[in-house]
């Protein structure tokens, strides 16, 4: 008798070979943030409240900013933020390893929530948002620029599936211009989940 492969469960069940001499499987594939919240209780909401920022040309309004503060690395699978304008586009910063400003000096907490409503796992890091007194972050790189269009239910979502990557200490901000005069109502949600490559 040849090789066999056996089911590892104690069940004595054998793989199956068919005609074509090759192994019969099934398998479930997942997106990498689905089994980490599932299996680990890992995967996080991280969004403000609903605010409304007032326009001046050239003048940014801090939204949000996160830092991760854990031994594991932090990434960001999608950022989601909506906003309502009556005629001009609203202008949208995202930052890069920001370290100063009223955004970060003068911390309101953001909501931080687990993705897995069975989990106690507690997010690790910052989390601040803005309150619509144009908060300011000061430094850092861009990292992005996008607008988001005129009307009333606007949205801008960037789906990174993990590809952006907070190590320890490493952070990210996001600022809104608003068109000069109007008043924005404006929401951002970024998910993300923590994960060790080791």
């Amino acid at each position: 008798m040849g090789f066999q492969i056996q089911d590892g469960t104690g069940s004595s069940r054998k793989a199956q070979v068919t005609s074509q001499n090759r192994i019969k499987t099934d398998s479930v594939t997942e997106e990498r943030a689905v089994f980490v919240s599932l299996e680990d209780g890992k995967a996080f909401n991280v969004l403000t409240d609903f605010l409304t920022i007032t326009g001046s040309t050239g003048v940014e309004d801090g939204i949000l900013y996160i830092k991760n503060n854990s031994d594991e690395d932090m990434f960001l699978h999608h950022l989601k933020i909506w906003c309502g304008t009556a005629g001009q586009f609203t202008k949208i910063y995202l930052y890069r390893n920001p370290t100063t400003g009223t955004l970060i000096s003068s911390p309101i907490n953001a909501d931080t929530v687990n993705a897995n409503f069975g989990s106690s796992n507690v997010f690790e890091g910052l989390a601040y948002q803005g309150d619509g007194t144009n908060k300011t972050i000061t430094d850092g790189d861009v990292f992005g620029r996008h607008y988001l269009g005129v009307g009333m239910q606007q949205i801008d979502m960037q789906m990174w599936m993990g590809q952006v990557v907070l190590g320890k200490g490493s952070s990210m901000g996001i600022t809104a211009e608003a068109p000069n005069g109007q008043q924005v109502n404006i929401a951002a949600e970024i998910n993300v989940y923590f994960e060790s490559q080791e």
